[in-house]
């Protein structure tokens, strides 16, 4: 049995730091450390693998946040605007200066390395076959999941051009010498499909697992549904939506909860519930779930007491220090399958979904009857609006519906006028740029045009 080497001079893929808290890393040498049964693989893909924090990012870019007026006191600055200006602003040096953000680009690729040394070395490794399986369809969806943000944060949507410039398909842990050239928008999908369908592969030869912060199948369906959704492959979402709801347990019913108190969005209780993940993103004070976003919702819909119960976004506080806040939910399977089946034409099978999730969210909801294709498609979005907020999907799907025009309403203090920043349609900054820091790590790595865009200006309302 092969033995699996973490190399100094190679990649150490946070080695060190789980070496720090664990003992499962056998040291050999002061060059190597070896890593050699199953178990060894599944706390590395653990540590080194699993999301902990990346995507803040995105929540500053989209429509669903404002800055809160209620947060200015006088002259005192509003801290939390200066920190993520930048990025608000929709800046072309938006990872420079002072920004809070994190590195989305080099902290998924770092992830990356910490799932591609599993794949690696994890057929060599002892143990039992089936936890064998199971640490590698963790690791296969885990690439899956960091390619799909990775190529929707730095890359042109694949419905405008997916011959465009995608992101450097890394598949190994080894590091190369020269670098690593971008692959297109469309290879990368191939193989965000491709690891999404060998993770489901491995997953369907044993009993589902559900309830220990790792990836399972059903998160593995919903995640190739959303792919196939992206790519407006519309048959093939369907059915991965339906492989979703059938291994699901189920929606949750938030008309029986009773109050907020017996609520955690974060929280395998909830039957809808497949994957918590993110341990450290929250909405931080001084921004609010926007005014237009809050519009969407009606009185008796109990997203408003249970995610919003004071105005502020409670779906992404952190209700244990160092719990996950992110969710991959059922109720995605269901949106994913009906906008597909809209696009289908099949418009029965479209309402059917809709309304079983709106019956599961809306007290005293009534089934709605909407006859025209589109108003159907439209109020499937405004859905998955309301549904998905703050669950990182929002600017992706502005990006595939057509990149239309947003503003941002901006100030430091209390006592200055607000002054508007816009996004405007098909703007250059719907492709984020990528951080400079990362194209000096790459030789081979061309930057993105919006990058070189003038710096944004606001207009005094």
């Amino acid at each position: 049995m092969k033995r699996f080497k973490f190399i100094k001079n190679i990649a150490w893929v946070g080695v060190f730091l789980l070496a720090a808290c664990s003992d499962f890393l056998k040291e050999k040498s002061q060059d190597e450390v070896i890593v050699t049964t199953v178990s060894d693989f599944s706390q590395l893909l653990l540590g080194s693998g699993y999301v902990d924090i990346a995507y803040d990012a995105l929540y500053y870019f989209d429509d669903d946040l404002e800055l809160d007026p209620s947060s200015y006191w006088g002259d005192e600055e509003n801290s939390f605007a200066t920190q993520y200006y930048g990025h608000y602003t929709w800046q072309p040096d938006m990872w420079g200066g002072e920004s809070y953000a994190v590195d989305a680009y080099t902290m998924s690729y770092k992830k990356l390395a910490g799932v591609n040394a599993t794949l690696d070395g994890i057929d060599d490794a002892i143990g039992d076959p089936e936890e064998r399986d199971q640490v590698k369809a963790e690791a296969y969806a885990l690439r899956g999941y960091y390619y799909f943000m990775l190529v929707n944060i730095f890359c042109e949507p694949y419905n405008y051009n997916k011959n465009a410039e995608g992101v450097p398909l890394k598949l190994a842990a080894d590091l190369l010498e020269n670098g690593i050239a971008r692959s297109t928008v469309e290879d990368v999908y191939r193989q965000i499909i491709k690891d999404l369908k060998a993770s489901i592969e491995l997953f369907e030869k044993y009993p589902k697992r559900r309830g220990s912060y790792r990836i399972n199948i059903s998160t593995a369906q919903v995640l190739l549904s959303r792919v196939f959704l992206y790519m407006e492959k519309w048959q093939e979402a369907v059915d991965a939506a339906t492989e979703a709801i059938k291994t699901g347990e189920g929606l949750t019913d938030y008309t029986k909860i009773q109050m907020y108190s017996e609520f955690e969005m974060a929280s395998y209780k909830h039957s809808e519930v497949e994957w918590l993940y993110n341990a450290w993103i929250e909405i931080p004070y001084g921004y609010i779930p926007s005014e237009d976003l809050m519009s969407t919702f009606t009185g008796d819909d109990r997203r408003l007491d249970l995610w919003f119960p004071w105005g502020t976004c409670s779906k992404k506080t952190i209700m244990e220090w160092g719990a996950p806040v992110n969710t991959i939910r059922i109720s995605e399977a269901y949106l994913n399958r009906a906008e597909a089946y809209v696009q289908l034409k099949k418009q029965t099978e479209a309402l059917e979904d809709l309304n079983m999730l709106c019956r599961h969210r809306i007290e005293g909801f009534e089934d709605l009857a909407i006859a025209d294709g589109v108003a159907l498609l439209e109020e499937i979005r405004q859905e998955r609006r309301r549904e998905l907020c703050f669950d990182e999907l929002r600017w992706f799907d502005l990006r595939r519906y057509g990149m239309p025009s947003i503003s941002h309403k901006y100030k430091v203090t209390e006592n200055e006028p607000w002054v508007i920043y816009t996004l405007e349609e098909k703007d250059p900054l719907y492709t984020i740029p990528i951080p400079e820091s990362a194209i000096g790590n790459n030789v081979l790595l061309k930057q993105n045009p919006s990058a070189y865009a003038p710096a944004r200006k606001g207009v005094i309302e």
